[in-house]
Formats: structure tokens, C-alpha cells, sequence
């Protein structure tokens, strides 16, 4: 249903329709962020009344019609830039705010509102991502707080959207992360200021393929487990630094088998995303997290 209306490529119908839209959430977003309910709301200071009903109710909303818009395949998006129309900026910058404005606790406290939260930044990882590199590394390290969050989650689905949000993240860092543009510049500049970042994202990943016991990260354990590849060869220091801190907690025997489960998991794996590499590395994946969890101390 999501893809029910379809236009011809050279159909203005697509373009006017996301016009239409943005003056829509654009609208009634300025009115609700600056809503007194939804400054207490974030603020935690609401004297009475459901705060999901009151303010994140509405947040919800901008967000998932937003996203449909996003995701859609309605328009060319490259359109508003050559042409200086700012709908697609103004959607995006006030759905932003929105967004960063509601505490992540209260994010995670809503499954309504974390479905929309997170399904939204995901389109924005896959197909905006430069708007992401772009902003304040306080910002950035916000959006990367609640991603890594979301990544931790029982949720499965939720889960599995920070995981592809990651991956798009650091399949952009190994792909252009050494060219001048800046959007890469910006990133060097994100990771310097959060420099834990790759490396506290692949051990929760690790953590779950090996340690995880809920059926639904089991169930969910491909898509968990897609952004390490591109979080390795993103950066392999990161990938080494888990691998070493893991390896020194086993026995001298376990230690050794660990290591040689290691050498098995990225032989023949070659520096590419192509994705007959990654579907290969994903299937050695499951046999590296069956074969160290028999003997892994846990």
C-alpha cells in the first residue's frame, strides 16, 4: 500500500505532492514544537495527562508522514536543490527538531513513538545522510547515543533499523571517509570527538551475535550482525582493539581457539561491500558465533 501511487518519471505530480506535504508537517510541527504542552512534555515538567497523548502523540505523527513521504519513491529529491526550493530542507529541519527535542527515555518508553523515531532516522541514514555528517558533533553524538540505544533494544524490528542506520554510516565512512568533501571532513571530525564510537558499536554487535539469548535478537541475529563488515573494514583498529579485549578474558586454551575461530571468521573476506562479500561474511558470522559459543566463558 505504501507504494500505491506511481507517477511517470517526468511527472511533476510527485514534486507538487511533497510540496503539499511539507507545508502540511511543516505547519502543524511549528505549532507543536512550540507548543507549551510538548516544552513540558520534553522538559518532564507536565503537571498532569499522558504525555504521549499530549505532545508525542503529534511528534509521532510529523515523523511517520515524513518518512512516507521520504520513502515513497515519489520524487527525485535532487529536484529542490538545483532548483532552490526549500520544502525538502524546511520537512527535514523541523521534523529534526522535533525529533531531538523528545529525551531518549521517553523515546524508549513510547513503542509508538520509537517505531516512528527510529524508522525515520533510518530513512534519513539511507538517503540523507549528509544532513547527519553535517550537523554539530554534539548533535551527531545524540543521534549516535540513540542509535546505539536502539540497537540494544528487545524490539527486533527497532533493533534491526539501528543496525542498518549503522551500516549505512560506516559503509559511507569506508567508501568516500578519505575524500575532501565536506561531509567526510565532517565525519573525521565527528569520530575524533567521540573516538569510542566504532569501537563501542562493534562490541555491542559482537556482544549480541555471541552473548544475546533472547529469541528475538536470535530471530533477528542477520540484520544485527549486517553492519559488521562494514564497521571492519571502516575501521580495523576498532575491530582489533574487540577482538584482543575478548581473546585476553578466555583461558590460555580457550584463548587460542577464539583466536583460530577469528582467523576462520575473515579468511578470504575480501576489503569490498559487494554483496556477495557481505552475504559470505554474514554466513561465516553464524558459524564463528556457533563455534565460540560451545566453549566462550561467559
Amino acid at each position: 500500500r505504501a507504494q500505491r501511487l506511481v507517477f511517470e518519471q517526468s511527472s511533476p505530480n510527485g514534486i507538487l505532492l511533497f510540496k503539499e506535504t511539507s507545508k502540511i508537517v511543516c505547519s502543524y510541527g511549528n505549532v507543536l514544537v512550540n507548543s507549551q504542552a510538548f516544552r513540558s512534555a520534553t522538559a518532564n515538567t507536565l503537571s498532569a495527562g499522558d504525555p504521549y497523548k499530549i505532545a508525542y502523540k503529534g511528534a509521532s505523527l510529523c515523523m511517520n508522514v515524513l518518512t512516507t513521504a521520504l520513502s515513497g519513491g515519489y520524487v527525485n529529491f535532487g529536484v529542490f536543490k538545483l532548483y532552490g526550493d526549500k520544502s525538502l530542507d524546511n520537512a527535514l529541519e523541523i521534523v529534526l527538531k522535533i525529533s531531538l527535542s523528545i529525551p531518549l527515555t521517553d523515546v524508549l518508553s513510547y513503542p509508538k513513538l520509537a517505531k516512528a523515531y527510529y524508522t525515520f532516522f533510518e530513512i534519513i541514514f539511507r538517503n540523507h545522510l549528509s544532513i547527519v555528517l553535517l550537523m554539530d558533533s554534539s548533535v551527531f553524538a545524540q543521534i549516535m547515543t540513540a542509535i546505539h540505544e536502539g540497537l540494544q533494544s528487545i524490539d527486533a524490528p527497532l533493533s534491526a533499523q539501528c543496525a542498518i542506520a549503522i551500516d549505512h554510516l560506516a559503509t559511507f565512512m569506508f567508501q568516500k571517509g578519505a575524500k575532501s568533501t565536506p561531509e567526510a571532513l565532517s565525519l573525521k571530525a565527528h569520530i575524533q570527538n567521540n573516538p569510542n564510537l566504532l569501537s563501542s558499536l562493534i562490541s555491542t554487535l559482537f556482544n549480541i551475535l555471541l552473548f544475546d539469548n533472547a529469541s528475538s535478537q536470535t530471530a533477528n541475529q542477520w540484520a544485527c550482525t549486517r553492519p559488521i563488515l562494514s564497521l571492519l573494514l571502516a575501521d580495523e583498529s576498532a575491530f582489533n582493539q574487540y577482538k584482543e579485549h575478548i581473546v585476553a578474558g578466555q583461558s590460555k586454551e580457550n584463548a587460542a581457539r577464539l583466536t583460530e575461530c577469528f582467523d576462520k571468521l575473515l579468511a578470504d573476506i575480501q576489503r569490498n561491500l559487494d554483496n556477495s562479500n557481505r552475504d559470505r561474511f554474514t554466513q561465516r558470522l553464524t558459524v564463528f558465533r556457533v563455534s565460540a559459543r560451545q566453549f566462550l566463558t561467559f
